[in-house]
């Protein structure tokens, strides 16, 4: 003990130097581990938000196929517009989201509120969803959008698609100043009215539906002959077709159709419609539809006779 304090007595100057320093020093590190951690932060925060800047995924300003750049209005009245349908989906506000469909939507797709509940709202909005939008082509007041509803937390699954999630293309349409909503990778509806005929036989395309991925011609055909017709035997694809711009061929989906509604008896009429696999973004711009190979005497085609008589019927369109 007296050696200690001996030992105190002689040193004790050097001992107190010794603990101020260590003591300063440790202070140092706590201030310095305190900024450090401050500015961590603060970048984090600032990173966070020049994320949610650069990737808005619910607005969208430039279309991927056709190029388009969007003004700032038109950005955010689209935007804005379908999160209102998806706010109404979400809610199982049926009758408000439903309003927001077109016409062709709802004849094509949806003809009642019910139908479009359990195919379409039922289907997707069984919980809660966010949803990511990517602007894909722009046509005359038409505005197609690759939408993908994901179910859960887009910060914590950072907009990537599970099983869970759903994806469809929507298309805005702007008519007279009102927005409608197209789903379900319908596209629009298209007025023709083209014409074309050959040896009694009479086509008349009223109209197409524009999906995605394929085009349905909606048309009637009048059989002025005296005979039973058959329009396609479903062997060859192309028998129907689509002749485009730089020749290029869209066949026809007819496998889809039996024998039964391809023939026309004498002096009958028939409503029918062919599925062509065309898909919207093709460059190629659809000259004629093509009908090759229609038998004039299915009795003929029946008893396999060699030489069945056969007509091809074009339409300009």
């Amino acid at each position: 003990m007296r050696k200690l304090l001996s030992y105190w007595n002689q040193n004790k100057r050097k001992i107190l130097i010794t603990i101020a320093v260590i003591a300063l020093v440790i202070i140092i590190i706590q201030i310095a581990n305190a900024m450090v951690k401050e500015q961590n932060k603060k970048d984090s925060n600032n990173q966070i938000g020049k994320n949610i800047v650069a990737n808005d995924i619910t607005k969208p300003s430039e279309a991927v196929v056709s190029n388009d750049k969007l003004t700032e209005k038109e950005t955010k009245e689209n935007s804005d517009f379908i999160e209102q349908f998806v706010n109404y989906c979400n809610q199982h506000k049926i009758e408000e989201a439903y309003n927001l469909l077109t016409d062709d939507c709802k004849a094509e797709l949806y003809p009642t509120k019910e139908i479009f509940t359990s195919n379409y709202v039922n289907q997707i909005f069984g919980e809660q969803v966010n949803y990511e939008l990517q602007l894909w082509y722009t046509a005359s007041n038409c505005y197609t959008y690759r939408i993908t509803y994901n179910k859960g937390n887009l910060l914590q699954t950072g907009g990537q698609a599970s099983t869970g999630n759903f994806l469809d293309y929507i298309t805005l349409i702007k008519q007279n100043g009102e927005y409608k909503l197209n789903i379900n990778k319908f596209i629009h509806k298209e007025a023709l009215n083209k014409q074309g005929s050959n040896e009694g036989v009479e086509v008349t395309i009223s109209s197409k539906s524009i999906y995605v991925d394929y085009e349905i011609y909606h048309m009637t055909v009048q059989n002025n002959t005296q005979k039973t017709i058959l329009l396609n035997d479903g062997t060859n694809a192309n028998n129907f077709s689509l002749i485009g711009t730089n020749n290029s061929t869209f066949s026809s989906d007819i496998s889809e159709l039996s024998v039964s509604s391809l023939t026309l008896d004498a002096q009958y009429r028939k409503a029918i419609e062919i599925k062509f696999n065309k898909m919207y973004i093709s460059a190629s711009k659809t000259q004629i539809l093509q009908m090759n190979n229609v038998y004039l005497d299915k009795q003929q085609y029946d008893t396999k006779q060699e030489e069945p008589q056969k007509i091809t019927i074009k339409i300009n369109l």
